[in-house]
């Protein structure tokens, strides 16, 4: 299986090439997620047993990472928030439901009950 080559442009114009790239299902998946795609691309009737295990390693492995980075968001976003945060905006954004964001935030160290703290 041929490789996908990608790479990322930065703000500030410079560059960073994926190192090996990527399994061409895994780089549309990645593509279809960033320009919010709503049609999920079929995996390729042709790829053989082990490329649709390495794209699913490699998806894994974005689930993973987009899942802590969602929560780091999450918490960030309340800090800044402060005792004011809108935690139903956020739980909306995360498309997750409020149960579940106060299990993060908590892992954070942020309160659930803003009203015992001086947060």
């Amino acid at each position: 299986m041929d490789k996908v080559r990608v790479t990322l442009t930065h703000p500030d114009g410079s560059t960073t090439t994926l190192p090996g790239g990527l399994a061409p299902y895994a780089a549309q998946i990645l593509t279809a997620a960033v320009t919010n795609d709503r049609d999920t691309p079929k995996p390729p009737p042709g790829d053989s047993f082990d490329d649709h295990l390495e794209s699913i390693a490699q998806l894994s492995r974005f689930i993973t990472h987009f899942e802590a980075g969602r929560e780091e968001q999450i918490a960030a976003a309340d800090t800044t928030g402060g005792p004011h945060a809108d935690r139903k905006a956020l739980g909306i954004a995360a498309g997750m439901p409020r149960s579940r964001l106060y299990r993060i935030l908590e892992r954070f160290g942020r309160p659930t009950n803003r009203k015992q703290t001086s947060a």
